[in-house]
């Protein structure tokens, strides 16, 4: 849309000469007369109407002659008409807008206007300025009326006028309809108001004194969208060029594997847009594989960890089980028309490697640590690991785009290869080879339980010990109690056994009770061997069947976990054998012997406390009968030092283990009849050690 600008200047009324002109000519004939007389005469002339003006001169047909400034400008002031009263008239089609000439800050420029009224008849050239002075007397001399107004504010309305006259372009674009087909949008021109021209047009009537209206008609132009619709149409041929077929997944090293990529699966992979230098799509980072599998809330087999259980350093995450991806370049985008497009169809790399991933599971296979061969108490052999593979997800998505773009350029791609990557175990088989001779045992610990209710006579402790034999940990790897042994359910062997509870033992309390007799014999195996400790905790009160001070329970719960942990701070691995034994349980650990010492300071133990033993009589039992629902254990603090030292003799651990145990009293219930007056209860006594049976603990 197109217009012509216009500008209509309404002109006002200005006080035309006054009468006394005559008599001024009179006096300019009679001045000429003196100047005659001498040159002395004249230069007084010049002197009497310093800093004012001379006779004649009128601004705007106000006379100020004879006045000196302050009071020419108050002549001024009071008697020219006002020109801040008008408005200046914004028409655009049939909308019309004022704005004030006050708003505007249209006003009389006195102080230009005075300049030149004052500076006429004063000059330094004397006879020129005596010539001005009869000219202003003999004729008059008028100063024309100067306006100014302020430009900013000039700007400012004409850019809010126009504003609301401007609309903006609708740039064409292509989506994905409802029915799964590409479709276009067509682009809408824009229109918009020349500023710069109004601004222009209003500033030249503001600038006439006589206006009392200034009219500016506005000009707009066509403005074109960033994007036309024959760009967009061009990008949809190219989209649906791309996805015109489906889409063959082929692994060159695993000839049972095929999958098919839908249409309607390619066609939500596309977006359109303007490709960034390069002609990429950015990849966004895959996410790093989770370094220890979550487990599923359940009552805990033991109970929450006391917060003062170990002033040990909590291990860092357990590293994951297979390398990270490997990295590799953004998906490029793809588009038929030039690089220097800026519309074009490209293949987003976010949901392409959202559909890759899904196929991870059926292309990734974990790698296996060599293993270990024992026999009469030492390594005996080896039996070789395998490579693992991994689906290489960046570097797919490339390939995948790379086959998108083959079918943009008119090329067929029916098939798109995807990319693995072979994962090396933690441990090799060339390595366990070289280690195997040089193995001994390093750290061992043996615990003793009596098999029954609270541990499900035994297999609660047994059951996670078979799962952690032959556990193999590498170099610098951290074993994780919970990553190896999983979470324990009933299927796997499992049964109900004792935990600690709000501070009492139940003997049937949660799945897994008892496992922590696993836990705490290879926590001192480790140890004793002089590895890096992370996480322990201590029971809720002291077992008797555990040194003092270096028990270490494992519990879920949930929205958490106790966990117990270990670091092989050493190169060379280490092999962990587990021996269970009726009512025990042995792990021995195997490495390349770097000759450490450890050394375990004598527990020290404080703030002891005496539990005794209370009676209730119940009438669930038979008459007489009693049973032991708690046992007596005796609160105490300890702290055991230990200090590793290596071959050399310097010290390479150094950490106190501080153990705080409650105080738990003992309760035996005694069986009454119903109805019948029950004995005085016997007095407690305090019990000086602890004396619990040991299957009434986890």
């Amino acid at each position: 849309m197109l217009g012509v600008m216009t500008t209509e200047t309404v002109a006002r009324s200005v006080p035309g000469a006054l009468p006394w002109r005559r008599a001024l000519i009179v006096s300019g004939v009679a001045l000429l007369g003196l100047i005659a007389l001498g040159g002395g005469f004249a230069f007084g002339y010049q002197e009497a109407f310093s800093g004012r003006a001379v006779p004649g001169v009128s601004v705007g047909g106000v006379a100020i002659g004879g006045l000196d400034r302050a009071a020419a400008e108050s002549r001024l002031r009071a008697t020219l008409p006002s020109v801040d009263s008008g408005s200046l008239v914004l028409v655009s089609g049939s909308a019309t807008e004022r704005v004030s000439f006050a708003r505007l800050g249209r006003a009389y420029d006195y102080r230009s206007m005075l300049d030149a009224a004052l500076a006429y008849g004063h000059g330094a050239d004397l006879p020129a300025a005596l010539q001005q002075d009869v000219q202003a007397a003999l004729a008059g001399e008028s100063v024309a009326p100067q306006v100014t107004y302020d430009p900013a504010a000039l700007a400012s309305a004409v850019a809010s006028v126009a504003a609301g006259h401007d609309v903006a372009p609708v740039s064409a674009s292509v989506v994905l309809a409802g029915n799964g087909q590409f479709a276009v949008r067509p682009a809408v021109e824009g229109v918009s108001v020349d500023r710069q021209a109004a601004a222009a047009a209003a500033a030249t009537g503001l600038a006439s004194p006589d206006a009392a209206d200034v009219t500016v008609r506005l000009v707009t132009t066509s403005t074109a969208p960033a994007v036309t619709t024959a760009q967009a149409e061009v990008a949809m041929r190219t989209a649906q060029q791309m996805t015109s077929q489906p889409l063959s997944l082929t692994v060159s090293n695993d000839a049972k594997f095929s999958a098919t990529v839908p249409v309607a699966t390619l066609r939500g992979w596309i977006t359109f847009g303007s490709p960034l230098p390069g002609g990429v799509v950015p990849a966004p980072a895959a996410p790093s594989p989770s370094s220890k599998p979550g487990a599923p809330a359940s009552a805990s087999p033991a109970a929450s960890p006391s917060p003062t259980a170990s002033t040990a350093a909590p291990s860092p995450a357990a590293p994951a089980s297979v390398p990270p991806t490997p990295a590799s370049s953004p998906a490029p985008g793809v588009s038929t028309a030039p690089s220097a497009a800026g519309y074009v169809a490209l293949v987003s790399a976010g949901p392409v490697r959202t559909t890759l991933a899904a196929f991870a599971p059926k292309l990734d296979r974990a790698p296996a640590d060599a293993q270990y061969l024992l026999g009469n108490g030492r390594v005996v052999g080896v039996l070789a690991g395998r490579n693992g593979s991994q689906l290489d997800v960046e570097a797919s998505v490339n390939a995948v785009v790379a086959a998108l773009e083959l079918r943009a350029a008119g090329t067929p791609a029916p098939a798109a290869g995807l990319v693995t990557a072979s994962v090396t175990p933690k441990v090799t088989t060339d390595t366990a080879k070289q280690t195997a001779p040089l193995m001994k045992m390093v750290g061992s610990w043996t615990t003793y339980f009596v098999p029954g209710i609270a541990n499900y006579w035994g297999r609660n402790i047994a059951i996670p010990a078979a799962k952690i034999d032959g556990y193999v940990v590498a170099p610098g790897a951290w074993f994780d109690f919970w990553q190896v042994v999983g979470y324990p359910t009933l299927a796997e062997g499992y049964g109900m056994g004792g935990a600690i509870i709000n501070g009492h033992t139940q003997e049937q309390g949660a799945i897994a009770g008892g496992i922590c007799s696993t836990s705490t014999t290879l926590f001192n195996a480790a140890l004793r061997a002089g590895y890096e400790i992370g996480d322990r905790a201590n029971h809720y009160y002291y077992i008797s069947r555990y040194p003092v001070g270096l028990d270490a329970t494992v519990a879920i719960w949930d929205g958490g976990e106790q966990d117990m942990t270990w670091r092989n701070d050493t190169p060379y691995p280490v092999l962990i054998h587990a021996i269970n034994g009726p009512g025990t349980v042995t792990f021995q650990l195997f490495s390349v012997d770097l000759h450490r010492t450890v050394t375990l300071s004598t527990p020290v133990v404080k703030n002891y406390t005496y539990a005794t033993t209370d009676y209730s009589y119940v009438t669930t039992l038979a008459p007489g009968q009693t049973e032991q629902v708690e046992y007596p254990a005796n609160g105490f603090d300890s702290w055991v030092t230990r200090v590793v030292r290596d071959a050399s003799g310097a010290v390479i651990h150094q950490e106190t283990y501080y153990s705080h145990y409650a105080l738990v009293n003992g309760l035996i219930e005694v069986g009454v009849a119903k109805g019948s007056t029950p004995s005085p209860t016997p007095t407690p006594k305090p019990s000086p050690t602890p004396s619990p049976s040991p299957s009434a603990h986890p």
